[in-house]
């Protein structure tokens, strides 16, 4: 059988286990199916054939292991010397008699492989060992059957023999190292192939061999790097792409189970940075159901992947998020609402710290709800324990300050109700003195101003709020020395007052009112010049009403009126004139300007009847010069305006006389 046949048997039957180097002289036991078995004896064995064989032939068979009988105490010392004496006698009797049986029968005695001392072994029997260990078909067994026959002189008669065996089990070797390296197993493979003994041929394509195996696994690992890479910077394509590179690898271990691997590692992470997308595009909403949704996606990320550091940051940015919220929610003071928000940052996230620092700004935000000195110092003093070394050491810097201010504005807000509260108007004139000394930069400014603002109202309503009544039941009387009296009296509320403007809005009605006084009856005058027929007299008097005083959009709304009366009169008058002169144009003209009329106009009816008349006059003069002049009855007719009466008859007529001129034109016989 040639050697990589013998090879090949052994690598199917599942020798791949790792060996390892065995120390000089060492040998591994055989197969317990391999090992040499001794021949049984025959009766043709004659006395003389058991007599001279040696006592070292039948000791081979015994092994090194003592019976542990021997070593209890016997109670009876002669009785157990006949024993042992008996049994060696038995011992020797069946070792002579068995090397006879084997002389006799030519049947060769294999050795026990274990049991044998080398030292005086025979060449034939170190072979028939070396064979043994070589058929287990491992690098160790192999190593240990060439150290077996490498014992053997140069000049020993085998030699030859030996130097073939030797040569065969190196090649095995060989072949089981470049099995090995096809597993993936480059060191081992290694190993394996530098502990060929360097007197073989197969040790001279050893260094080829290795660098061989070495330059094949710098290439496949170079191109897995690669595909790394591009995974890492999403670009799934390239990664892909170098992944085929893979199956031209000339290792089989690369070229399927690494192959595999990376396919699926690029599959896996291209699903991961969909999951990443997916998570960040759905938390951009802001809303907290939301972000837990993302949280729960992103954490799915193993620690394997390599978008593992991705997933770690876009964790601890949502659940910083999350504090953020959390925040809100403590500003609009709802603790229980942040606490809630807080549980869901996961405790993988590596925020402990800064979720232990936003508890402490619960703590003390819910301390200045009570917008009392006491509540602000408590909070302050809280916010202390956060010190410069911790995460939210700013923010709790900023809120100290902060409230801070707030607690000055609250002291000063403070001292100045107790100085308003008797109520008079030095009281409270002093007690906004003292409030306006809050900046306006001061969280409590908006309070302070309605604060100081009710102040100034009860003020105006002492000193104010007489003037106010008795305008108001002055100006009952509704005249203009009334009314005016009223405007006088509002007049003496200074505009620091809290009721200077409801002063000011009530002048200026009155005003008004005295403004319809004035005004009324000069636009009763105007109406009834219009309604006495003189337009032009009535727009004259009806201006005089200034412009945005009382009753002013009503006088212009009948100047306008009037306007167009007058303007409609002038057309119907105009076009009577006109019409006089009984030309095709004038009449034309005079129908223009009585459709100009409009129908709001007490002219209106008669414009429209006159228009109708001149148009059948327009008419007429068309007919009677069709007879003679066709064209130019055709002329006038197109005069003739649309809406008149006579409008449909003269395009009638127009087709009828429009006809014959179009057929003399192309030479045809005109009836």
């Amino acid at each position: 059988m040639s050697s990589s046949q013998h090879s090949n048997s052994q690598w199917s039957q599942g020798t791949s286990a790792q060996p390892s180097r065995l120390p000089k002289g060492a040998l591994p036991p055989p197969k317990r199916d391999q090992r040499p078995r001794p021949a049984m004896p025959t009766e043709r064995t004659s006395r003389s054939a058991r007599l001279s064989a040696p006592p070292r032939a039948v000791n081979a068979a015994v092994t090194d292991v003592e019976d542990p009988r021997f070593d209890e105490p016997s109670a009876n010392p002669r009785f157990n010397r006949w024993l042992i004496g008996a049994f060696l006698m038995v011992v020797a009797l069946g070792g002579v008699a068995g090397a006879s049986a084997v002389s006799l029968m030519s049947i060769p005695n294999l050795p026990n492989c274990r049991a044998v001392s080398w030292r005086f072994a025979s060449a034939a029997t170190r072979l028939q060992c070396a064979e043994a260990y070589a058929d287990q078909g491992t690098v160790e067994s192999l190593l240990a059957a060439i150290a077996l026959v490498e014992a053997l002189p140069d000049d020993h008669p085998m030699r030859g023999e030996i130097n073939d065996r030797v040569e065969l089990w190196a090649d095995e070797i060989l072949h089981i190292a470049d099995q090995t390296f096809n597993q993936g197993e480059l060191e081992t493979a290694i190993d394996m192939a530098q502990q060929i003994p360097e007197n073989t041929a197969a040790a001279a394509l050893v260094s080829d061999r290795v660098e061989r195996w070495q330059a094949i696994w710098e290439q496949a690992e170079s191109i897995f790097r690669k595909a790394e890479n591009h995974l890492r910077a999403s670009n799934f394509r390239e990664a892909f792409s170098a992944a085929i590179q893979l199956r031209s690898v000339d290792n089989e271990y690369w070229a399927t189970t690494r192959y595999d691997e990376l396919t699926s590692l690029i599959s896996r992470t291209r699903e991961e940075v969909n999951i990443l997308a997916n998570a960040e595009r759905t938390a951009s909403s802001g809303i907290l159901e939301d972000i837990v949704t993302a949280l729960e996606q992103v954490a799915a990320i193993s620690q394997e992947s390599y978008l593992y550091s991705d997933a770690q940051a876009i964790l601890k940015s949502l659940s910083r998020d999350l504090l953020a919220l959390a925040e809100n929610a403590l500003e609009e003071q709802n603790s229980a609402e942040a606490l809630k928000i807080l549980a869901e940052i996961p405790k993988s996230v590596d925020l402990g710290q800064e979720v232990a620092d936003f508890r402490t700004l619960a703590d003390a935000y819910e301390l200045t709800w009570s917008r009392t000195t006491t509540g602000y110092e408590a909070a302050i003093v809280r916010l202390q324990s956060i010190t410069s070394d911790r995460p939210l050491y700013a923010k709790a810097r900023d809120l100290r300050r902060q409230w801070q201010a707030e607690l000055e504005g609250v002291a000063q807000l403070n001292w100045a109700q107790q100085i308003a509260r008797p109520g008079t108007v030095d009281s409270l004139r002093a007690a906004i003195s003292e409030a306006e000394e809050i900046s306006s930069s001061n969280p409590f400014w908006d309070d302070t101003q309605d604060q100081i603002d009710t102040w100034r109202r009860s003020i105006a309503l002492i000193e104010d709020q007489p003037y106010i009544d008795q305008a108001k039941l002055t100006a009952v009387a509704g005249d203009r020395a009334s009314l005016q009296a009223a405007i006088t009296q509002v007049q003496q509320i200074s505009s620091n007052s809290f009721l200077y403007d409801e002063a000011q809005d009530l002048a200026a009605d009155w005003r008004w009112q005295i403004q319809r006084l004035d005004n009324r009856p000069i636009l009763t005058q105007a109406q009834r010049l219009a309604d006495a027929g003189d337009l032009g007299q009535a727009i004259s008097v009806a201006s005089q009403i200034p412009a945005s005083e009382a009753v002013y959009d009503e006088a212009q709304a009948a100047i306008a009126d009037w306007q167009a009366a007058e303007a409609s009169l002038y057309a119907y008058q105009q076009a009577l004139l006109v019409a006089e002169t009984g030309t095709v144009s004038a009449l034309v003209r005079a129908i223009n300007l009585a459709q100009q009329v409009p129908p709001s106009s007490a002219d209106w009816s008669f414009a429209q009847q006159a228009a109708n008349q001149w148009s059948w006059d327009v008419m007429g003069i068309a007919e009677s010069t069709a007879f003679s002049n066709p064209t130019e009855a055709v002329s006038i007719v197109q005069q003739i305006p649309s809406g008149t009466a006579a409008y449909p008859a003269a395009q009638q007529r127009l087709q009828e006389w429009q006809r014959p001129l179009t057929n003399s034109s192309t030479g045809e016989t005109v009836n």
